[in-house]
C-alpha cells in the first residue's frame, strides 16, 4: 500500500517525526517549566506575604487589671496620664506610655516593656514629673494634680462630702488639693474659712481615695486624719502616702 502525500498510510496512525509532533513536545516542555515556576512563585509569594504581614503587639500584654492600675497610677505620678485609673488598657493609656517613652528618650512604640517599666517605676517612686504641662502651677492655694479631669473629680467628691458633713455652704473654701506621687489613688485637700467667717469656721484637711474609678473622701479633721488604726468607715491612709504629704501622726 502506498503512503499518502501527508505522510500517513491510508487508515493508519501518524508515524515518524513530523513538525506537529515536535511542536507538541515543545509545548509539553514549556508547560512543565511554567508549572515549576508557578510553584516557586507561589512559595515565594507566600513567604514574602508572611514576612511582610504586620505584627500586632498587646500594649501591656500579660498584665492583670491590678497591674494595669499600677501602671496607670505611675503614669499619673509622672504627669503622662490624664485618664482614669481603671485597670483597662485603652487608647489613652497607650498614648500615655508613648508620651513617657518620648519624654524619657526611650523607643516610642507604646509597648510596656522591661526598659519602659524600669524607668517609669523609678521616676514615679522618685516623684519625678517626666511629662510637663506648662499650664499647671504648684502653690498652696491651687489644685496640684497631674490631670485636670482628675482634679475636677477630686473637687466634686470633696464638695459632695462637705455638703453632707461639713460647715454650711458658703462659709468655707477649698484652699488646695494635691494628688499623691507615692500612690496617685490618694489626694490630700485642705479647707479654710470663707471671707467673713474666720471666727466661726475652723480649717482642716482630709484625704480622698479613688477606688473603682470613683473618688471618695476617707476622712477630715484638724489632726491625726488618716493615721492608724483608722476605722471601718474611714480606714487609715498608707504610711508612705502620709509621709509623702508630710503628715505626721500623733504618738501615743
Amino acid at each position: 500500500m502506498r503512503a499518502s502525500i501527508d505522510g500517513r498510510r491510508a487508515g493508519g496512525p501518524v508515524r515518524g517525526r513530523g513538525p506537529g509532533r515536535g511542536l507538541a513536545v515543545a509545548l509539553t516542555g514549556v508547560l512543565a517549566v511554567a508549572a515549576v515556576l508557578a510553584g516557586c512563585s507561589s512559595s515565594s509569594t507566600s513567604a514574602t506575604s508572611t514576612t511582610a504581614a504586620p505584627t500586632t503587639t498587646t500594649k501591656a500584654s500579660g498584665l492583670s487589671p491590678t497591674a494595669v492600675k499600677a501602671l496607670q497610677a505611675a503614669l499619673v505620678a509622672v504627669g503622662c496620664y490624664a485618664g482614669t485609673v481603671d485597670g483597662i488598657v485603652g487608647p489613652a493609656t497607650t498614648k500615655a506610655i508613648r508620651a513617657f517613652q518620648s519624654a524619657d528618650g526611650l523607643t516610642v512604640d507604646g509597648v510596656y516593656g522591661s526598659a519602659t517599666r524600669t524607668k517609669l517605676l523609678a521616676a514615679a517612686a522618685a516623684g519625678t514629673r517626666v511629662c510637663t504641662t506648662p499650664s499647671t502651677t504648684t502653690t498652696s492655694t491651687t489644685t496640684t494634680t497631674s490631670a485636670a479631669g482628675q482634679a475636677a473629680a477630686v473637687e466634686a467628691s470633696i464638695n459632695a462630702w462637705m455638703a453632707a458633713n461639713g460647715p454650711t455652704a458658703g462659709t468655707w473654701a477649698l484652699t488646695s488639693t494635691s494628688i499623691s506621687t507615692v500612690d496617685p489613688t490618694y489626694a490630700l485637700f485642705r479647707i479654710g474659712p470663707a471671707p467673713g467667717y474666720e471666727n466661726s469656721v475652723q480649717g482642716g484637711y482630709g484625704f480622698v481615695h479613688q477606688s473603682g474609678g470613683t473618688w471618695t473622701v476617707t476622712g477630715f479633721g484638724s489632726a491625726g486624719v488618716g493615721c492608724p488604726p483608722g476605722t471601718a468607715t474611714y480606714p487609715a491612709v498608707p504610711a508612705a502616702v502620709l509621709a509623702g504629704f508630710g503628715v505626721t501622726c500623733p504618738t501615743s
